[in-house]
C-alpha cells in the first residue's frame, strides 16, 4: 500500500516555465493564470518546508512515521500531481489546437482555488506547529484564547473548492470515486428533509431533482458546505442511518456465515469475579439520561455450538442433525462506530462478516445507545454492561472464554479504550488485546494537524464533527438545539474525563493495557489522536503496533461494497486481527 507523496515542486515549475515561455504570446489571460499558479506553489512550498523541520518529533513512538504534518504534505504532493496532469493537458492542447479548451481553463481556475485554501489551511498548520511540540497538551482546552481563536479560523475558512470538481481529491483510487454518488445523495436528502410538502416539492423543482448536483461541480459544493455548516444532529442521525434501511439492505450481499442474530439483554443485578479481591464486583445497571431497560447485540459466527443462542437449521425438524464443534477459545466483543449519534451493528455487517469467516471467530457487537438523546456516559455505561454480562456467558456466545479482543471502529474505538479503563480501574477481568480503527479518542474539537483535514473531508466534515463532539459530551444539547455553527464552537467545552476522552489518561493506568494495534488512514482527521496514544502506550510499556493505511476515508470499514480501495483496508486489518490472533495463540501455548 505504496504510496508517491513528496511534492514535485520543480516538475510543476518546469512546465509552467515551458507554457509562458513558449506557448501563451496570443494568450496573455492563460499566461497570466499560469504565472499567478506559480506563485501560490512557490507560497504552497514555503509553507511545507516549515512543517517539515524536525517533523519526526511528532510521530508514533512506536516506530511508525506517522502525524497530521505529514499527512497534510502528502496532500499537497498529491495536489501537485494533479496540477501537473493538467498543465501536461495545456501543453499538449496548444501543441496540437493551438488553443486551450474551455473545460481545461475552468479545471485551471478549479485546482487554483484548491491551491489558494490548502495555503490557508498549511499557514493553520505552521501556526500550530509554532506554539507546540506536542500534536495535543497533557490536558488540552478548546475554550483557551489560543485555540479558540484557531477555531474560529478554522470554521470561517471558505472550503466549497474541496467539496465541487476537487471533491476527494486527496484520497487513494475509487475511494474517491465513491464520494460522488455520496455527495449528490447527501445534496439531495436536504432538499427533502424536514418542512411541508410543498417545500420539498419546491426544493425538488430548484434543483432540478438532483440534476444540478449531478452537472454542476460549483453547486454541489455550495450545498454541501451550507449542510455542513447549518445542519442539525438529527438530520446527520438520519443521512448516516440510510445505510441501515431496508432498500439499501437488499442490494447489499452479505457474505453468508451460519450465525447472525440480534440477542436483546435486559438489565439485571451482575456481578463478576475481581481481580485483587474474593468480594465479586457488582455491574452498575445503565441509568443515566434515558429509562431503557435493554440492549440489543449481534451475535455473529461462521459456526453453531450446541449451547449458543439463536437457532440453527434444523429448526423446522422433528430433530436436529446438526454438527455442533467444539467453543472456540476466542471471541471479538465489537463496538460500531458512527460518530456516537448513528448506526447500529447492521452498517457494519460487512465487514464483521468477513472477520468471522476468515478468522472462524465468534463475535458480539453491541448496539449502544445513541447521543444526543443518551450523552456520555449511556453508551459507556450500556457496552461495560454488556462486557461484563459477556464474562459471565462465553457457552452461549459459541466460545470458552479464554481470550478476548476487543475491537472498535471512531465512535466504538473511543468507547473500547473507555471500557478497557473502566476494567482496570474495577478490578475485573480485562481484554487480552484491543483493535482500535480510527478511534476517536479526544471528545472536544481542539485543533490539531489531522483535524484540520476535516475542511476537506468528505465525510467527516468540520461541522459534522463539531456537532457529534458537542451532542455526545453535553448532557444538555438537546435542550439548547436548534445550534448554529458559531453557537456550536461557543458551547463546545474541555472535560477532563478519561473515559470520555482516554486520550487524557495517564501512565498508571494505562501501563495496565492489553496489547493494542492501532489502525487509522493517514488521512483520517482522527490521526493525530490515534498517534499521540500510541505514544503513550508505548511510554507506559504497552506492547503497542500502529499500522498507518494509506489513502482511506475515515470510516473506510465500511465501505468495502462501494470501493475496492475500502475492501483492501477491510483485508489488511481482517490480517492484521488474524496476525494477532495467532500471536495470542503462541502466547498462551508458552
Amino acid at each position: 500500500m505504496s504510496r508517491l507523496a513528496d511534492p514535485h515542486f520543480e516538475e510543476i515549475y518546469t512546465i509552467c516555465n515551458d507554457i509562458t515561455e513558449n506557448s501563451c504570446e496570443d494568450d496573455p489571460l492563460l499566461e497570466s493564470d499560469v504565472e499567478s499558479m506559480v506563485s501560490k506553489f512557490k507560497m504552497l512550498q514555503v509553507l511545507t518546508n516549515k512543517i517539515s523541520v524536525e517533523i519526526s518529533q511528532y510521530d508514533s513512538k512506536t516506530g511508525t512515521k506517522a502525524n497530521g504534518y505529514r499527512s497534510l504534505i502528502r496532500v499537497v504532493g498529491t495536489l501537485v500531481r494533479h496540477c501537473i496532469e493538467l498543465y501536461e493537458t495545456i501543453k499538449h492542447q496548444i501543441s496540437t489546437l493551438g488553443y486551450v479548451g474551455s473545460d481545461v481553463r475552468e479545471d485551471l481556475l478549479t485546482w487554483s482555488s484548491v491551491v489558494e485554501r490548502l495555503i490557508n489551511i498549511l499557514e493553520l498548520a505552521v501556526e500550530i506547529k509554532s506554539s507546540t511540540d506536542q500534536l495535543y497538551p497533557d490536558k488540552p482546552d478548546c475554550q483557551s484564547a489560543q485555540v479558540y481563536r484557531l477555531s474560529q479560523k478554522v470554521k470561517d475558512m471558505d472550503v466549497t473548492p474541496f467539496y465541487g470538481s476537487a471533491l476527494g481529491f486527496h484520497l487513494r483510487g475509487d475511494s474517491r470515486r465513491m464520494m460522488h454518488p455520496l455527495a449528490i445523495s447527501m445534496a439531495s436528502y436536504s432538499d427533502i428533509y424536514g418542512g411541508s410538502i410543498f417545500g420539498k416539492i419546491k426544493k425538488l423543482r430548484e434543483s432540478g431533482y438532483c440534476w444540478n448536483y449531478i452537472n454542476n461541480p460549483n453547486i454541489l459544493a455550495e450545498k454541501i458546505v451550507a449542510n455542513s455548516r447549518n445542519m442539525q444532529v438529527d438530520f446527520a442521525q438520519n443521512f448516516y442511518n440510510m445505510s441501515e434501511s431496508d432498500w439499501v439492505s437488499k442490494i447489499k450481499t452479505l457474505p453468508k456465515i451460519k450465525t447472525s442474530t440480534s440477542i436483546k439483554i435486559s438489565y439485571e443485578a451482575l456481578e463478576v469475579p475481581r481481580t485483587n479481591s474474593e468480594i465479586n464486583f457488582k455491574v452498575p445497571i445503565p441509568s443515566s439520561h434515558i429509562n431503557k431497560k435493554s440492549v440489543q447485540v449481534q451475535l455473529i459466527a461462521n459456526f453453531r455450538t450446541k449451547e449458543m443462542l439463536g437457532s440453527c437449521g434444523c429448526t423446522t425438524r422433528l430433530t436436529c442433525t446438526c454438527k455442533f464443534p467444539a467453543p472456540k477459545d476466542l471471541v471479538i466483543f465489537h463496538v460500531h462506530g458512527g460518530g456516537f449519534i448513528s448506526q447500529t451493528s447492521k452498517s457494519h455487517l460487512d465487514y464483521l462478516h468477513q472477520w468471522s469467516s476468515k478468522l472462524d471467530i465468534p463475535i458480539i457487537s453491541v448496539d449502544y445507545s445513541l447521543a444526543p438523546e443518551a450523552p456520555y456516559p449511556r453508551a459507556l455505561e450500556e457496552v461495560f454492561y454488556v462486557y461484563c454480562w459477556m464474562l459471565k456467558h462465553f457457552p452461549a456466545l459459541g466460545t470458552t472464554g479464554k481470550t478476548i479482543i476487543m475491537a472498535g471502529d471512531s465512535a466504538g474505538g473511543n468507547l473500547v479504550a473507555s471500557t478497557t479503563l473502566k476494567t482496570i480501574t474495577n478490578h475485573i477481568r480485562k481484554p487480552d488485546a484491543l483493535v482500535l480503527s480510527y478511534a476517536a479518542l479526544l471528545i472536544q474539537f481542539y485543533p490539531s494537524p489531522s483535524r484540520l483535514l476535516c475542511l476537506m473531508d468528505p465525510l467527516l466534515m468540520f461541522g459534522i464533527l463539531l456537532r457529534c463532539l458537542n451532542a455526545y459530551q453535553d448532557p444538555n444539547y438537546l435542550k439548547t438545539c436548534p445550534r448554529t455553527i458559531n453557537q456550536e464552537l461557543k458551547l463546545a467545552k474541555s472535560v477532563n474525563d478519561i473515559f470520555m476522552s482516554p486520550l487524557l489518561a495517564g501512565k498508571e493506568l494505562l501501563q495496565h493495557f492489553p496489547k493494542t494495534v492501532i489502525i487509522v488512514s493517514d488521512l483520517d482527521p482522527c490521526l493525530d489522536e490515534n498517534v499521540q496514544f500510541s505514544s503513550k502506550l508505548h511510554d507506559a510499556g504497552v506492547d503497542v503496533k500502529m499500522e498507518v493505511v494509506p489513502g482511506m476515508p475515515h470510516g473506510f470499514l465500511a465501505f468495502g461494497q462501494m470501493a475496492t480501495e475500502c475492501q483492501l483496508g477491510v483485508d489488511h486489518v481482517t490480517r492484521k486481527i488474524g496476525e494477532l490472533v495467532k500471536s495470542l495463540k503462541t502466547k498462551t501455548i508458552n
